[in-house]
Formats: structure tokens, C-alpha cells, sequence
């Protein structure tokens, strides 16, 4: 079962309840009964994001008195409507989120929670545990039911049924929700005990309660620390590598939290970075390099870089916010300056940040573009940086890794799936239709030109273009070089000259593509200039690759 498209229900408040049975089918009502037997009686229930009110009626139907906090505006407006249609009950709607909301302290039994910290990100988790510690009495029970990702051999079946699920959200523009990765380790850390755990659909779908405990013996919720990460030996580089290889195609994050390079103490320096695995392995492995002790704050950027996290709104005021409320780090450092990649500013506006010091302590203060310059920057903290420290200059080797990145992200998400359906074609067309080696010839033909496009012209040639910043114009070159690159390489072992001309307008689009795509993985524009070439360089697009099909089909029949 998966309930990714729980966001697509709630935008139908009135049938989120059917709708959701049936998705689950029915696990949901089997929940709620866990959950009911679970509370004493005569309780102070506080239940964050009851949804229509369902599980709230149901408490206060049986003698709870009941305090239900719910996000959507919709959804409250159905939940007080359901309500009221249920009679005279002990239950209050009220609008509020996890982040804005402040419970009175000490004054619940019981908080409940069914399906909504699979829509909270893992810090946000975290806040959510210590505001029901707060809110709840001592020896109170915190009650949660979500998604999780079973264990064994049922992962396979939950991921195909997550996935298909996911097609249709992400069409509809919904939002996701995100099964609970890490969300176990955190309450022993926050202070609750696990007293009893139910589950259905292999694991898919877990109940909890937990008793709210005293952490070492304060008066306060603890906070959760991650385990330390390696970024040395093979696994790390293999990490590495995966990220390299994957194209960026796949976010892969890192558990939000704080770091430790050496062994920082009260007074070391205080690092903010994004958390993903290829960002977190560079910078950890500059500051061992230059024996940094100091404080690395992660930042929840849903597994995405610095520079595209900032630039995408992964990397900006409200993560970093979260990431101090969420992790207590003003409590393990007395240093109030916090350095931020300098690639963060794009995200982070300094001036907006809170000017409650309680809330946000920190004065911001953004570091050298690239993390090996970090050691030199603690060491010196220099009033202004150096010009070498704010320029992104990107050497060959910078350009490489970056072509190799590009290529697997273009194999992966554009030209794989019309590779394999042409590969078919021909397996079908053997043998009954002469030109299918042709067809075979162009296939391998193309994937040549990505290679070359990526590695050659990218990663080594890039340069050339560098008179302008529009990447059409840089487009149009690259497309031309590449024709004539490989009309050099192919022409002279090819016994007919003919094919490779009818193709070269494919070349030619191959490149254009590819050099408006690796507008991303530059610093030879911006989001703003690339905006404004789009609606030509799609018109573009499409006609340079409507007249490469056409070409080298009439290529076919009239050699």
C-alpha cells in the first residue's frame, strides 16, 4: 500500500476519508481502533493534523476532551462541518502547523498523530517530537501512525506500488510524502520510550505509542545527533561515485543534523552545508585535510548541492531556521557567527532571517566559493576575501567530472528509453528490412555524439564559447564544431559519404541540446538569462530535431 497520494485526496476534503480507505484498503480504520484503545479514559487529547476531524470525533464520541490542530484551511472548514453534524462533542478545530504552533506546556494526556510526519521533512520531525514532549504531562503518551519502508523482500512490492503512485502525483503537481526513513532514531533522543508498536502491510504501515521520559534527568526535550558519516575509505568513495554516476538524476541526501570534523569544542567555528552525499564528502574531507576542528550543521536541502538547492528555494531562509530550531545548535557552541558556502546566497537572504536572537542566534557570514579554500579562511578569517575566493573558475578537471555527470544524466532521463525502443524496433525488423543495420549505424552514431558532445566539447572545449553568455549563441557553436568533429572522425573510414550527411543535422541538434542543458552545471549565466532564452531555444530546439528525423529518414530511402 502507499500513501503518496494522500495529497491529491486532500485537495477533496469532503471525500479524503473514502478516498483514503480505499488506497489503504482499510488499514486506516484498523489504525484508528489501535489507536482508540490506546487512551485512558477521560483524556486531554491534542491531535496535530487530524485531517476531516474523523479520528478526533471519535475520541470525543467515547469522552476525551480533544484539541485537533489542522494546516488546511479546507480541511478545517470539513473537519468543523463533520462536527457539528456529529452533535454536541468535547472537540476543538483550530488552524496552526507544526513549525508556527506552541502548545501550552504540560497540559495533555495524549498527542496523536496519524499520516502527518510522512509530509514533514526529517528535521521538521524532529521539531514536532519536541513540541508534543513539551505539551504532554509527565508520564504522557505520544501516539503516531504513519508510512515506513517495510523490511526484506516486500521493499520490491512498495517501491513498484510507490512508484506507480508517484507517476500520477507527480502529474497532478501534488506535492509527495516521504515514508519514514529516519524518523525511529529520533524519539529515544527527544525523550519518549516505545511502549507498543502494531504494524500491517508487512511494515508498510506502522501504530506507535511512546511515553514521554526525562532525558539525562532535565526538565527539557533532548536533541537528536546523526551517527557519524564516513567520508573516507571505499564505501565513502563509492557514494561519491554513485552521485558522479547517477547524473544527479537521483537526490541523494544525507541525514540532516550536526557534524563533527576532529573534535570541535565550545568555542569552534560553525559550518552550514546541504545534505548531499557528493557535498557533505568534499567539504569533510577539505577540513580533515586541513585539520579543522569545527561544527558542520547539514541542512535539510532534500538531498540536492549547494549552488542548485539555493538556487531551486532546497537552500534558503526557512531550511537554515529549521535546521537551528530542529538541532540545538546553539546550545553546543558559543560561537554566534555561522559561515555559509558562498554558492548559498543565492537561497539565503541575510536580511530576512529572524531577529529573534532566541529563535536565530547566528550573525551569517558566507565563506570561499570552493570548500578547499575553507582551512585558509578559519585560519585567516580575513575582513574581505580573495578575488580567488569568490570566483567560481572552473579548471579542465572541474569541466570533466562535470561532462561525466551531464552525460549520465542525459542516458539516463532523455536518451535511454528512445534507444531501447529503436534497439527493439530493429530486433523486429531483422531480416526482413535491409536498412535495419542503418538503423542500427544511427543509433550508435548518436550516442557517439553525447559522448563526444559531453567530453570533448563540454568538458574540454567549453571555453571557446566563452565570448558570450547566451547559450543558444554557445548552442549554435557547439553544434557546428560538433558536425564538422565528427565529420572528420567518420568520414574518412565510412565507404559512402551520404549517410553521415544525412545525419549531421541530428549531430547538430545533439550539441544544441546538450551545451542549453549544461547551462546548469556553468557559472556562465543565471536562472534569470536562462528564463529569458527559453521560449526561443525551445522553438529552436524542436525545429533543429524535427529537421534531424526528417533528414536522416530521407536519408534511408534515397541512399
Amino acid at each position: 500500500m502507499s500513501v503518496v497520494f494522500m495529497k491529491k485526496l486532500e485537495q477533496e476534503p469532503a471525500t479524503y476519508e473514502q478516498g483514503f480507505t480505499a488506497i489503504t484498503g482499510g488499514v486506516n480504520k484498523q489504525v484508528q481502533a489501535w489507536i482508540l484503545g490506546k487512551i485512558n479514559p477521560k483524556s486531554n487529547v491534542l491531535e496535530i493534523g487530524p485531517g476531516p476531524g474523523t479520528l478526533s470525533i471519535l475520541m470525543a464520541k467515547e469522552g476525551h476532551v480533544v484539541t485537533a490542530v489542522e494546516r488546511s484551511l479546507e480541511m478545517l472548514k470539513q473537519a468543523r462541518a463533520n462536527r457539528d453534524a456529529a452533535g454536541d462533542i468535547p472537540v476543538t478545530f483550530q488552524w496552526g502547523d507544526v513549525m508556527g504552533y506552541e502548545p501550552k506546556p504540560a497540559e495533555q494526556d495524549v498527542v496523536v498523530s496519524t499520516f502527518v510526519l510522512s509530509e514533514l521533512r526529517p528535521l521538521e520531525q524532529q521539531v514536532y517530537l519536541r513540541k508534543a514532549w513539551l505539551a504532554l504531562k509527565p508520564g504522557g503518551k505520544l501516539v503516531i501512525a504513519d508510512e515506513f519502508i517495510p523490511t526484506g523482500a516486500w521493499k520490491v512490492g512498495f517501491a513498484a506500488r510507490r512508484w506507480w503512485y508517484l507517476r500520477k502525483v507527480k502529474r497532478l503537481r501534488t506535492g509527495l510524502t516521504h515514508p519514514l526513513e529516519w524518523f525511529a532514531r529520533y524519539p529515544a533522543a527527544i525523550g519518549f520510550k516505545l511502549v507498543a508498536e502494531q504494524s500491517w502491510g508487512h511494515g508498510a504501515i506502522k501504530a506507535m505509542a511512546f511515553e514521554k521520559i526525562k532525558v539525562d534527568g532535565q526538565e527539557a526535550p533532548g536533541y537528536y545527533r546523526p551517527p557519524r558519516r564516513a567520508f573516507t575509505g571505499f564505501k565513502a568513495r563509492l557514494r561519491a561515485w554513485r552521485c558522479l554516476l547517477t547524473g544527479q538524476v537521483d537526490h541523494v541526501p544525507i541525514e540532516p543534523g550536526i557534524y563533527a570534523s576532529g573534535n570541535p569544542g565550545p568555542e569552534s567555528p560553525v559550518l552550514a552545508t546541504a545534505n548531499y552525499e557528493y557535498t557533505y564528502y568534499r567539504v569533510m574531507r577539505d577540513l580533515q585535510r586541513g585539520k579543522v576542528d569545527a561544527w558542520v550543521l547539514v541542512i535539510d536541502t532534500d538531498g540536492i548541492n549547494v549552488w542548485c538547492g539555493a538556487r531551486g528555494g532546497h537552500f534558503g531562509n526557512r531550511q537554515l531556521v529549521e535546521a537551528v530550531e530542529a538541532t540545538g545548535i546553539a546550545w553546543i557552541t558559543s560561537s554566534r557567527a555561522m559561515i555559509l558556502p558562498q554558492l548559498a546566497a543565492g537561497g539565503v537572504e541575510a536580511p530576512k532571517l529572524p531577529k529573534d536572537k532566541a529563535r536565530f542566534p547566528f550573525t551569517v557570514k558566507y565563506g570561499p566559493v570552493w570548500s578547499a579554500n575553507l582551512p585558509a579562511y578559519l585560519k585567516d578569517r580575513p575582513s574581505r576575501k580573495p578575488e580567488a575566493w569568490k570566483i567560481a573558475k572552473f579548471t579542465t578537471g572541474h569541466r570533466m567530472q562535470a561532462g561525466l555527470t551531464h552525460f549520465t544524466f542525459q542516458a539516463r532521463k532523455i536518451f535511454l528509453l528512445p534507444t531501447v525502443a529503436l534497439l527493439a524496433a530493429i530486433i523486429g525488423l531483422v531480416g526482413c528490412w535491409a536498412g535495419a543495420a542503418r538503423l542500427l549505424g544511427l543509433a550508435v552514431e548518436v550516442w557517439i555524439s553525447l559522448a563526444v558532445v559531453n567530453f570533448l566539447l563540454l568538458g574540454l572545449a567549453f571555453p571557446v564559447a566563452s565570448f558570450t553568455r547566451k547559450f543558444i549563441m554557445k548552442g549554435l557553436l557547439m553544434g557546428a564544431i560538433n558536425v564538422i568533429l565528427l565529420g572528420l572522425v567518420m568520414l574518412p573510414s565510412s565507404p559512402a559519404a551520404w549517410p553521415f550527411t544525412w545525419n549531421s543535422m541530428l549531430h547538430f541538434w545533439v550539441a544544441f541540446f546538450s551545451t542549453m542543458s549544461y547551462s546548469g552545471y556553468t557559472m556562465d549565466t543565471s536562472p534569470r538569462e536562462i528564463a529569458s532564452e527559453y521560449k526561443r531555444f525551445r522553438v529552436l530546439n524542436i525545429t533543429f530535431l524535427a529537421l534531424g528525423i526528417a533528414l536522416s529518414t530521407m536519408g534511408f530511402w534515397v541512399t
